[in-house]
């Protein structure tokens, strides 16, 4: 903290101005008659020796006091510390990080946005642990001051880096990470990294909810002003005949945040794979675990304007392209609560953490496909557990118990023709096996999920028909079905009658926003409750009653319509009975659950 000392010559009143790391504080004063008018901005503190100061609680500027012949000192403090940093990354090259704060905005775009795109949907996104991002794009002498190289070419240094894919753009990130870390100025529990696509938006919009962070929409899709001020596209980079004119980087308007570039020059890759966004709130999204194509954002030289809004998404092929290029984050080390057990040399079991919470159990009254037994009920969860990525594999089965019953054949296909007590010994032996291997976290026992802990996992948060946020438009064949899951009308209907396999790969169709994958279709899965009709009132931890005739199962498959694979759908069914329909997945759940 530098101190620099004003004196108002002013029968010994004195003003010193604290320069923090912070929105730089002003102060100055005038007199008016008897009077001394200090303005300032930031926080007002007096003292009588300029070592001991006290915080002027009451004071709003401007702060008028009488003058006297008693010395007083004044000083403004900044309200907030500043946490952007510079790095050195060779004697001539540094890198600029700007502080990110956490916190909550809506990602995506509206629906009448000029240029939008349908990959767009608009959901709350809360990040809930600040990040540095760059002030800049990644330019060509920092990309050689840490790699050594310059994949870009000839030209200014100052120009932004392109033809990197998104490998060497992490690559770039894992070396930064090391050198800093070995300089010891990597802040702990840090580390350089690509931002996810969350990231990254939010960092873009700095506050903004129109199409460009100036606070503006566009004008024009492809030419306008408002792209102007803010960013290099196709209208204003001579981009022809495959010859791009890249800009040195932080030419154009910044945004609120300080951030520059944000719109157009280069595309930015991010961590992210490529996925559909979910319809409900997230927390500190990741993006799909898996898929073929990065995430990259911002939109290039070689683009309309649509292309550089915000929102605007792109997710090409792996590769080193002429505008694509990347931006730096330091942001906190993913420690995911997720976990795989390998259940043999080649099969793993992959299971989701599933956070405690409170939703609504059960389907409204005008839901399409709604029966009787679904009274809607609020239920609270007090502990957290896991649930199976996928429904239980034949692989998975196979390697567990030494046996495969299914009478549709194949390793990736959930297995089925297991009866209750099939799928609660799969899971009691998989909890000894566990428990000898040491992996068994403690009072976690592997069983099968309870009606509540299925419908709060397949729900993610949603309140729909289905956990993509979508309502049926038919209780018999409907697109938003098609999303999400296997069923008779894209399943059944194509294999059954022709003796051909009716089940279906696990994971192929859209997660939930949890990650969860076929939670609609494909099998119907055991639960591990007695069938009950719901409870009117609220409820906490239920299990279903102790003792019934038969066993839940959440149905919807292959062999069914749209309306039982709904989130809410309930059937039962005998504890030894067993289908080609029917199957399960596993719960890593606290043990007092049945």
């Amino acid at each position: 903290m530098t101190v620099n000392k004003l004196t108002s010559g002013l029968l010994g009143l004195a003003l010193v101005t604290v320069m923090a790391q912070a929105a730089k504080p002003t102060i100055s004063c005038k007199t008016d008659g008897n009077d001394l008018i200090v303005t300032y901005t930031g926080t007002l503190y007096q003292s009588e020796d300029a070592v001991h100061w006290t915080e002027v609680a009451s004071a709003s500027s401007p702060y008028q006091v009488k003058m006297g012949n008693k010395k007083l000192f004044f000083c403004s403090k900044g309200e907030s510390e500043n946490k952007n940093f510079t790095i050195p990354l060779s004697d001539t090259v540094d890198l600029d990080m700007i502080w990110i704060k956490p916190g909550t905005f809506i990602m995506g775009s509206p629906e009448d946005e000029l240029g939008r795109f349908s990959s767009e949907r608009q959901h709350q996104v809360t990040l809930t642990q600040g990040y540095w991002m760059g002030k800049f794009e990644v330019t060509r002498a920092q990309y050689e001051a840490v790699m050594g190289t310059n994949p870009s070419g000839s030209g200014r240094a100052d120009l932004p880096v392109a033809r990197v894919n998104w490998s060497e753009s992490m690559e770039f990130c894992a070396k930064l990470t090391a050198i800093e870390r070995e300089a010891g100025r990597l802040p702990e529990g840090y580390e350089y990294t690509l931002p996810t696509e969350a990231q990254w938006e939010y960092a873009c919009r700095a506050g903004t909810t129109t199409a460009l962070n100036s606070g503006k929409n566009l004008s024009d899709e492809k030419q306008c002003p408002e792209m102007d001020e803010v960013g290099w596209y196709g209208n204003n980079s001579r981009y022809s005949n495959g010859n791009m004119d890249t800009h040195p980087v932080g030419q154009k308007l910044p945004n609120a945040w300080g951030l520059y570039d944000m719109h157009g020059n280069v595309w930015e890759w991010c961590l992210d794979w490529y996925g559909t966004y979910p319809a409900a709130a997230v927390i500190d999204p990741m993006g799909a675990d898996t898929g073929f194509y990065r995430v990259n954002r911002g939109g290039s030289i070689a683009r309309e304007a649509s292309s550089c809004r915000s929102a605007a998404r792109n997710g090409p092929p792996d590769g080193q392209y002429i505008d694509a290029g990347f931006r730096v984050a330091l942001a906190p080390i993913y420690v995911s609560k997720n976990i795989t057990i390998p259940l043999s040399e080649d099969v793993n079991l992959r299971m989701i953490w599933i956070e405690p919470g409170t939703f609504m159990m059960g389907s409204p009254e005008d839901e399409l496909g709604r029966k009787d037994n679904e009274t809607q009920h609020q239920v609270t969860l007090t502990q957290g557990y896991w649930l199976g990525k996928y429904e239980i594999t034949q692989a998975q089965y196979e390697a567990v118990m030494g046996t495969n019953p299914s009478y549709y054949k194949g390793a990736n296909l959930p297995v089925e023709c297991v009866s209750w007590y099939d799928a609660k010994e799969f899971c009691s032996k998989l909890t000894d096996l566990e428990m000898e291997a040491g992996r068994l976290p403690e009072g976690y026992r592997y069983t099968l999920p309870t009606e509540a802990q299925w419908e709060y996992a397949c729900r993610a948060g949603t309140t729909t028909a289905l956990n993509n946020g979508k309502n049926l438009s038919d209780e018999e064949q409907c697109s938003e079905m098609d999303e999400v899951g296997w069923y008779w009308y894209n399943a059944g209907i194509k294999s059954y009658e022709k003796g051909l396999i009716c089940t279906r790969a696990v994971g192929q169709k859209m997660p939930n926003a949890w990650g969860l994958y076929d939670m609609h279709g494909n099998v119907a899965e055991w639960c591990a409750d007695f069938y009950e009709d719901y409870p009117a009132s609220a409820v906490v931890d239920p299990t279903g009653p102790d003792a019934g005739i038969e066993r839940v199962a959440r149905w919807g498959s292959w062999w069914n319509s749209a309306w039982p694979c709904r989130s809410a759908y309930r059937g039962s069914d005998a504890s030894d009975n067993i289908y080609t329909n029917l199957g399960f997945r596993v719960a890593l759940a606290p043990f007092q659950y049945p």
